[in-house]
């Protein structure tokens, strides 16, 4: 038996093998470039003026709603003079490659309040809308996306609920886009979202707002606060969990803090107490829960205490969420390979 590089081959002959093999590499090489670390969302929107809660649906029929440049003033598409609340809509699909990406919506500068919402779900608010007003004009506009409100492999419904009370008005400037930001980590119960929020050193039933988490609290009405405030979350623990060995991953908070569960204190991150301490706003903060701290048959009150003081506030990035400890260090080990 002769060996294969025993025989001549044809120049032509070997052209096609050359040509066909570049194929082959040349479709693969497109197959990994087609995920996108961005998605651009600059271009042409729709957009109406007023406000009703079933605009922010995925299923409204927007049809009939006029078209509009994004990011630009509203005035320059003929809604000069024009003040106070309008909604902008578009569609986009997000390729099921990225369903383990931390995913990000950036919508640059908006003049001057938002609530921002995907597949009907809000993600994210800056400002706040009458009758208890606060501008955000001066604020990027970056709300990370929780994978549970996102239909990956087919079309999403972006929502943009926007108030300007004097002068330009909406999506102004900016980068508009969806980016990644990292591996998702594998949360057992991811606490990105929705959180009650009160002013204050100890929490407060009856006395809360909501508010989004991660994102700094000046953004969301308590613009130019300085000083305690306690978010709040209720959770369930799954019996799936109890008894094991989990971590509270709180995310970078502005300045410091001290984090508590049913009442009892796991941890805290500077001097609490102290509003001359050192502040420590750049470190991401991880608290060990005790096995017996969580209870499976029972509400559980997270309460993430809170010191500002001064400049930006809050629990101001993710990752937020409980985790298993094993999976914790995988995460954190991996991420910085990176």
């Amino acid at each position: 038996m002769k060996l294969l590089s025993s025989y001549k081959i044809a120049p032509s002959v070997k052209g096609l093998c050359i040509a066909a093999i570049l194929m082959v590499l040349a479709s693969r090489t497109l197959a990994v470039e087609f995920i996108p670390e961005e998605i651009s969302l600059r271009g042409m929107w729709k957009f109406r003026i007023g406000d009703r809660t079933e605009w922010a649906s995925p299923t409204y029929n927007d049809r009939d709603w006029d078209d509009i440049r994004v990011p630009a003033r509203w005035e320059d598409a003929g809604y000069q003079g024009y003040d106070g609340f309008a909604w902008y809509r578009t569609t986009i699909k997000i390729p099921t490659e990225l369903k383990n990406q931390t995913l990000v919506l950036q919508l640059g500068y908006i003049d001057d309040a938002d609530e921002v919402y995907i597949n009907g779900k809000k993600i994210g608010q800056s400002g706040s809308f009458p009758p208890h007003y606060e501008s955000a004009y001066n604020a990027l506009r970056k709300y990370q996306v929780p994978n549970e409100v996102i239909n990956f492999g087919t079309e999403n419904t972006i929502a943009v609920r926007v108030y300007d009370s004097q002068l330009s008005g909406g999506i102004v400037s900016g980068d508009i886009k969806l980016f990644t930001s990292g591996e998702i980590a594998p949360f057992d119960i991811n606490l990105s979202g929705e959180w009650q929020f009160n002013k204050g050193r100890q929490y407060t039933a009856g006395a809360t707002t909501s508010i989004m988490v991660p994102g700094q609290w000046e953004n969301q009405g308590f613009y130019n606060y300085d000083g305690y405030a306690v978010y709040s979350r209720i959770v369930r623990l799954p019996k799936s969990l109890a008894g094991k060995r989990l971590v509270l991953v709180a995310g970078r908070i502005d300045d410091t803090d001290q984090v508590a569960i049913n009442g009892q204190v796991i941890g805290q991150t500077g001097n609490f107490n102290s509003r001359n301490g050192r502040t420590v706003y750049a470190e991401f903060r991880n608290y060990f829960i005790a096995p017996d701290v969580l209870k499976t048959d029972q509400d559980n009150l997270i309460e993430i205490r809170v010191l500002d003081t001064g400049g930006e506030g809050g629990i101001l990035e993710g990752p937020v969420g409980i985790i298993s400890q094993d999976q914790f260090r995988k995460y954190w080990k991996n991420k910085r390979r990176f």
